[in-house]
């Protein structure tokens, strides 16, 4: 017989096990709840919502039900009494907020014989009126202050007010947390707010009653828990000091109050008895009161008839678990809690801290975003920590703030006062403004430290963060560090960090910084930054102009900015360059991602949010050395900028791809000899540049692609000039680490500053350099920082160190090399013989070399002799050995000059091929990878249609990819062939970051599955996020949209479908993990297997939030085996070669005619004259303010727009950039339409103006 509740009903019958316990709640409470669940052998049931599906408590959680994606699902009382029901719970657990304190629910579980862990619905609807429960209170002997019962009318209140005098409080009955609740100070006050009470009390709480009760100006809030056996048995615990409230809102707590002595604390305990026995109160609750800080007398306040947020620290100095108390008293198969001790008093002292997503800067506005780093006291030092945040996870507006709580126990109010101050030091909230250092400067305060805190104490409390706030942020103003989040090369995820880095460098070291501090990247034109405590900045690089508080301050010096004064950068003041870097003392301490603060916008990584500045932006400040104020970098260590009209002159080193073999002699003369001007769409990815077209040395790619720009698929040098088609592209620091392009010569690190310096139109000349002139000016670099930073903490005057500078500069002479190669593309060639498929030893630049082997073929055995290459590298263990990176047939190696001389380098090189294994007689560890497809979805054809749109109307992989790569190979079947061997084919990773962050270079294992694909011409601008493409013989998977939400030239691959995410950035959940956040691995074979796009809409979800299990295959690979698929299949493939060859020609042909066509409508657009205003126009002409493509024209002609409006979006250097109307006025004539390129001046549109 099981027990049955008061109204008759019996509960559910337990499922097979433990009794199960459903938490209507979310959160911290949640994980709170589930741990006592545990604890005492329950299973607790865990409810969310889709925005909360990344939670800890349900990430943790084995039993977990989704309400859906209405996200005040958590308020439904049918919908949580429906899955209680259906998960066969005995009970509800509320916790506190949502429906806690709600008597509708109560009463619904108890129709439904699931016990409510709380009072009884006749108790909760007492204490629920506020105005009821002081009536209740007064009977039971409770003082109460000074006040009415519920008021009709707002004559009514103002005479009730006078009575009790003033100042008062007009309170909603049903209110709680701060809301409908107004302090009045005299009559005019009251009606003033009386209706206002009432609608927020109805809003909120179902019941517009209102009632005026006495306000103490000196008062502190004070509470007793109670728990009660709901038959008249009432256990009092310790006292909590709650009066440090901000809106009324708790911040601090402590218990026990170190105001209350022992007979006021004998007082406030003895009322709380009398109130709980006289309502025969059950569970757990709390009986709060305010006492008078100057008279020591006390009133009752209200009853909260749920567990307090704060009820930890009780839980600490009692040594009682209050949640195991309330599901022992209720949950039918429990013993009952022990009642036999009445009364606690306090072991030792406690306090709590709540962390809150809150803006103190903006009144305490509410903050959402991703927590870029979180990080609380460790587990052993005795601070609990009840939270649900991790590092990644997502905060939404949707719920309450609170983040966290920090809780510790002590042996007296000083120690505890000291182990809370410890452990706020000792956690992070990184990414989003929060209330951690405002709840810092409480702890360390003066007046907490006296236990001198009223309910008013905040109001007085002065504060400041430690940072710096964003007022406006410039064009394009991101977080870096230098050298950036490095050792992820091979994944995919570039660097990022300073595009010009002396001068980032530089600015570090003026201010005192050490050499991977964070700063600020500006381009074009700055920001404006306001600094709330006083710091030493430097700003490097261009010529922008900058002042502080409207007086000019200089460049390359460090100078102070004082408390609340605010540095405006502005536009370039004349002269050349692009970008300056604003480094303050301490550095910038922005969340760190994979070791590294730098931004990488195209990944959503790093920075602030993973993107630029924007208005409100708080950038907190690491701690800073002494830094010696106007410090000055000497002139001769200053870099020159070209004079106007004057191109840059970048030196380069050859290779890794140059003459003869990819290049003539001609091109590579050519290229040392002609200026290349800059393109306008040039950014952190690649700056691009036009000039004359090369003939290469060869006629196509072979199996590298028809282009004889085309290579198999390799790993880039950063600043290697890469010809993507005919046209070159020196690859920066946000750039793709992968690809099938060649790159004649590479761009030396001491010599990158410059390109991060060029501007549209600017022009660019290339001067060889050698081995022994690179390594010179790399140490150099080193030797002024290092200087710098030197003089920068020295304890001498600064005229004395300005000499020093001076002199060094003037000393300043080239160190001696080590022994240098001689200074080509090849550094060393092993000739083929035997096994061995032979090797050349490839420069590019100072930092790489690239290992080739074998000739310009796909063979699998070429790919695992690399990585048997780099597992015997890895080995070594060498001293300056700092990357190793997979292509196809190749591999970069990534080495510190300085540590390791390239010379050794190369002879280390050499002794490992000499021991290397025989690739054919491997057997390889890999995995077999499932994942579903939609094929020819709506996703990757709605993508299609958007290139259609912008880029180009028609050719032949246009309106359909599938098709296209079906026509492209010679496949009578159309797309359903395509579709056959694209499930059909195992795609084996041999390289990772085709497009970014882990996306697969995979190639079909059996040679007959593999199709032959041209890329696109031009690249797409827009590609969804798990979109599956074909380029070459190679499939990729799209790891972000775009990639990246940008728009910029590597969307190349023709689209065939959809699939599931392989990126998960903070690695939250399985298979991912926070320091692996991506799916693919060398050598996995991917598979997949097709679904509807229904289907895979649900599994994408599922997925993301790791409810989908994806199936992952360990197996052995044996290339014996592979090697005999390749011979057995050789006629049948080269058959099928030589009806690709046919096929694609035709495409070519086709592709060839289109493109023409396209070109003489171009030249035909142009000639029409619409890039100039009609003359019979007439009005204010809206201009471009700098060189870019137009990507949306937001108005039409006729419109009438406001001042500020936005009117046309330019985009360049991978910045969309508003224009707005200068006043109000009608748009008269549009000049421009979207792909248009437009220059800095051109007028955009004309508008006649008020």
């Amino acid at each position: 017989m099981t027990q049955a509740e008061p109204n008759g009903v019996a509960p559910p019958a337990p499922p097979d096990g433990a009794p199960r316990v459903l938490i209507a709640n979310r959160g911290e409470i949640a994980r709170r709840v589930s741990r006592s669940c545990h604890s005492l052998g329950l299973e607790p049931v865990v409810v969310f919502t889709e925005a909360d599906a990344l939670s800890l408590h349900v990430l943790e959680s084995k039993h977990t039900v989704c309400l859906g994606p209405d996200k005040r699902a958590y308020t439904s009382v049918d919908t949580i009494v429906g899955v209680a029901v259906e998960h066969k719970c005995a009970a509800v657990h509320p916790g506190y907020g949502f429906l806690s304190e709600n008597v509708d629910f109560v009463e619904a579980c108890e129709a439904k014989g699931v016990a409510f862990l709380g009072p009884t619905a006749d108790t909760m609807r007492m204490f629920s009126r506020k105005h009821a429960a002081r009536e209740f209170a007064a009977n039971a002997q409770c003082p109460v202050l000074p006040g009415s019962t519920l008021l009709a009318t707002e004559e009514a209140a103002v005479e009730e007010a006078k009575a009790a005098g003033f100042p008062v409080l007009l309170k909603a009955t049903g209110g709680g947390g701060g809301i409908g609740i107004y302090q009045c100070v005299d009559e005019a006050a009251v009606r003033a707010n009386f209706a206002a009470a009432g609608r927020q009390g109805k809003a909120s709480f179902g019941d517009a009653g209102v009632f005026v009760e006495k306000y103490v100006q000196r008062a502190r809030h004070i509470e007793v828990q109670i728990f009660g056996d709901g038959k008249g048995s009432i256990i009092t615990l310790p006292e909590r000091e709650c009066s440090i409230q901000r809106r009324h809102q708790k911040v601090l707590e402590e218990t026990p109050s170190p105001y209350v002595e022992p007979e006021l604390r004998a007082e406030l305990v003895a009322a709380a008895r009398r109130l709980g026995e006289a309502s025969k109160y059950r569970s757990a609750g709390t009986i709060e009161f305010l006492v008078d800080q100057d008279t020591a007398k006390f009133y009752f306040l209200e009853v909260n008839t749920r567990l307090q947020v704060e009820h930890g620290i009780t839980e600490m100095v009692s040594g009682l678990d209050l949640v195991e108390m309330q599901l022992a008293l209720q949950v039918p198969s429990l013993q009952e809690p022990d009642m036999s001790k009445t009364e606690y008093t306090p072991i030792g002292w406690a306090m709590e801290a709540r962390l809150n997503a809150e803006d103190p800067l903006r009144n305490f506005l509410p903050s959402a975003g991703t927590l870029g780093s979180v990080s609380f006291p460790l587990k052993d030092s005795g601070v609990r920590v009840d939270t649900w945040v991790e590092t990644g996870t997502e905060v939404t507006p949707h719920y309450d703030s609170l983040l966290a709580k920090l809780m510790v126990h002590a042996p007296d109010r000083p120690a505890a006062t000291t182990a809370l101050q410890k452990a706020l030091a000792a956690t992070e909230l990184g990414g989003i403004a929060t209330n951690l250092d405002y709840v810092a400067t409480i702890a360390g305060s003066e007046g907490f430290a006296a236990g001198a805190t009223t309910t008013r104490f905040l109001d007085t409390l002065p504060f400041a963060p430690h940072a710096l706030e964003v007022v406006a942020p410039g064009m394009n103003t991101t977080v870096q560090d230098f050298p950036g989040r490095t050792g992820y090369w091979h994944i995919g995820i570039p660097p990022s960090g300073p595009m010009d880095s002396f001068a980032f460098r530089v600015a570090n070291a003026l201010v005192g910084n050490c050499e991977g501090a964070a700063a600020l990247e500006v381009t074009l034109s700055g920001p404006t930054l306001r600094f709330m405590v006083e710091g030493v900045a430097a700003i490097c690089g261009a010529d922008f102009a900058a002042e502080v508080d409207s007086k000019p301050v200089p460049l390359w010096e460090s100078f102070v900015v004082p408390q609340g004064s605010t540095l405006t950068v502005g536009s370039l003041a004349g002269g050349r360059g692009a970008r300056c870097y604003i480094a303050v003392a301490g550095g910038l301490a922005t969340p760190s991602y994979l070791g590294s603060r730098a931004t990488f916008p195209g990944g959503r990584l790093g920075g602030t949010q993973g993107r630029p500045l924007k208005p409100g932006d708080l950038l907190p400040l690491g701690k800073a050395a002494a830094a010696k104020l106007g410090l000055a970098v000497p002139p001769a260590w200053r870099p020159a900028y070209p004079e106007p009209g004057k191109p840059w002159e970048i030196s380069v080193l050859p290779g890794p791809n140059a003459a003869p073999d990819y290049f003539t002699e001609a091109d590579i003369a050519t290229l040392h000899s002609v200026t290349y001007t800059v393109h306008y769409n040039s950014n952190r990815l690649g700056v691009r540049m036009q000039g004359p077209r090369p003939n290469f040395a060869r006629t196509d790619g072979g199996e590298g692609g028809s282009h004889p720009s085309n290579v198999h698929d390799h790993v880039y040098a950063i600043g290697s000039i890469n010809f993507t088609g005919d046209m070159p592209v020196a690859l920066m620091f946000d750039g793709p680490s992968m690809g099938g392009f060649v790159c004649p010569a590479t761009i030396p690190s001491a010599q990158l500053w410059k390109m991060g310096q060029v501007s549209a139109k600017d022009e660019v000349l290339f001067k060889p350099l050698t081995l022994e002139e690179a390594y010179a000016e790399c140490v150099r670099t080193d030797h002024i920082t290092a200087a710098l930073r030197k003089a920068s903490a020295s304890g001498d005057e600064a005229p004395t160190l300005a000499a020093e500078l001076e002199a060094a500069a003037a000393a300043d002479a080239a160190p001696r090399p080590p022994a240098m190669p001689e200074t080509r593309a090849v550094l060393r060639t092993l000739p083929a013989h035997g096994t061995f498929p032979g090797a050349q030893y490839r420069l590019a630049g100072d930092r790489y070399v690239v290992v080739e082997y074998g000739p310009m073929e796909l063979d699998l055995n070429l790919r695992v002799r690399v990585a048997e290459l780099e597992a015997h590298l890895a080995g070594l263990k060498k001293p300056g050995l700092l990357e190793t990176s997979p292509g196809v047939r190749s591999c970069t190696i990534e080495y510190d000059q300085r540590v390791l001389p390239l010379a050794e380098l190369l002879e280390l090189l050499e002794a490992a091929d000499r021991a290397l294994l025989l690739a054919s007689d491997q057997v390889l560890q890999t995995r077999i990878v499932h994942l579903p497809m939609a094929f020819n979805d709506k996703w990757t054809n709605d993508a299609v249609a958007k290139y259609m749109k912008s880029s180009r109307a028609e050719g032949p992989y246009l309106p359909s990819n599938v098709d296209f790569v079906a026509a492209n190979n010679g496949l009578p079947e159309g797309a359903e062939a395509v579709r056959a061997l694209v499930m059909a084919a195992s795609y084996m990773v041999m390289g990772l970051g085709d497009v970014y962050l882990g996306a697969p270079c995979a190639v079909p294992v059996d040679p007959r599955h593999r199709l032959v694909v041209p890329k696109y011409n031009p690249a797409r601008t827009f590609t969804p996020e798990g979109a599956v493409g074909l380029g070459g013989t190679y499939m990729c998977i799209y790891p972000m949209e775009s990639p990246g939400g940008t728009r910029h030239g590597f969307c190349w691959y023709q689209l065939v479908g959809r699939t599931l995410p392989i990126w998960n950035t903070f690695g939250r959940v399985g298979p991912f993990t926070p320091q692996t956040p991506w799916l693919l691995r060398f050598f996995d074979q991917v598979r997949f297997f097709e679904v509807s796009e229904t289907e895979l809409e649900s599994q994408r979800e599922l997925f993301r939030t790791g409810r989908l299990q994806v199936k992952i295959e360990d197996i052995d690979f044996s290339m014996k085996e592979y090697n005999a698929l390749v011979e057995s299949t050789a006629d049948e493939v080269a058959k099928l070669k030589v009806t690709q060859q046919a096929a694609m020609g035709e495409q070519m042909k086709l592709d060839e005619e289109s493109l023409q066509r396209l070109a003489a409508e171009k030249e035909a657009a142009k000639a029409s004259g619409k890039e100039a205003a009609p003359a019979e126009v007439e009005g204010t002409e809206v201009p471009s303010p700098f060189t870019a493509s137009v990507w949306e024209v937001l108005v039409k002609e006729g419109d009438h727009v406001k001042k500020g409006q936005s009117l046309v979006v330019l985009e360049a250097m991978k910045m969309e950039y508003p224009v707005a109307a200068p006043a109000d006025g009608e748009v008269k004539a549009i000049l421009v339409e979207g792909s248009q390129l437009t220059h800095q001046g051109d007028a955009l549109l004309v508008l006649t103006t008020k």
